[in-house]
């Protein structure tokens, strides 16, 4: 996979899918500007400390032209100094181990909200952040992105009921989908039958291009992870921000009626 997956977030049934509220979307924005703030803060924090210590060093250092000389380094002058930094030395390294806890358990809440621990695939709640981020820069820079929805239909051979897609499954499915996408290219869960796959810079002209090698890579594998007779019917949809829509739940909506309309890929497992 793209990542070592892991998380929380459960696959939900297409009836419990609800639109990105608006509040939502806000709180997703201003995290996203907050983030690139501080990061310009420390910055400018660190050149700050960087000056300030090159400073210290030239009056610090006696052979220097500025600053103190050998006659100044009296014994308790110079314990002091070697307290003082000391204490930087220290500081320094607290600060820096804080700051390292702090960025492992943030990945941790990361980890949590991004995939879905039952199969490792990002998460719905992912995918619609993300698919708004993608709106809003589309928006601002005239960026081109498409949402390719893959529906997962298998029914039984013969009596008995049909196999199901187990966690190992979609896990499988994800590494299989990453080889015929880009790194950049998410791959989510979007229900319990459905994959959802944004592709950056993908538009019109390329889109059904990228959706039918998706279909076939679902088509062709997944017999193979079943290991048991069933008809599989693979069946997608594709849509194309500024063309379907410029908003998350227009173009997951008119993927998904693309998919409803399109013609199934259908496969059968021996």
């Amino acid at each position: 996979m793209k990542q070592e997956m892991k998380g929380q977030g459960r696959a939900t049934s297409p009836a419990q899918i609800e639109p990105l509220p608006p509040a939502r979307f806000r709180q997703v924005k201003a995290a996203h500007q907050s983030y690139y703030r501080w990061r310009r803060l420390g910055r400018l924090a660190r050149t700050a400390f960087g000056a300030m210590a090159i400073l210290y060093l030239i009056w610090l250092v006696p052979w220097l032209p500025s600053g103190l000389d050998t006659d100044d380094y009296t014994p308790e002058l110079a314990f002091t100094v070697y307290l003082l930094g000391g204490v930087a030395i220290t500081g320094v390294l607290a600060l820096a181990f804080q700051e390292l806890a702090r960025r492992r358990r943030e990945s941790l809440a990361v980890w949590a909200a991004v995939y879905d621990d039952a199969t490792g695939l990002h998460s719905r709640t992912y995918l619609y952040d993300r698919l708004a981020l993608q709106c809003e820069q589309a928006e601002g820079t005239g960026a081109v992105f498409s949402v390719i929805i893959l529906k997962i239909r298998i029914n039984s051979a013969g009596s008995g009921p049909p196999p199901r897609l187990s966690n190992a499954m979609f896990q499988k499915l994800a590494e299989l989908l990453d080889d015929v996408t880009r790194p950049t290219d998410p791959v989510a869960l979007l229900s319990a039958s459905e994959l959802a796959i944004i592709g950056i810079g993908v538009d019109r002209e390329n889109r059904h291009a990228l959706l039918e090698g998706l279909r076939s890579t679902v088509a062709d594998e997944l017999p193979l992870l079943l290991g048991r007779p069933a008809l599989i019917n693979v069946i997608g949809g594709v849509s194309t921000y500024g063309v379907e829509g410029r908003e998350t739940n227009e173009l997951i909506q008119a993927a998904r009626a693309a998919a409803i309309l399109g013609l199934p890929r259908r496969t059968r497992a021996a």
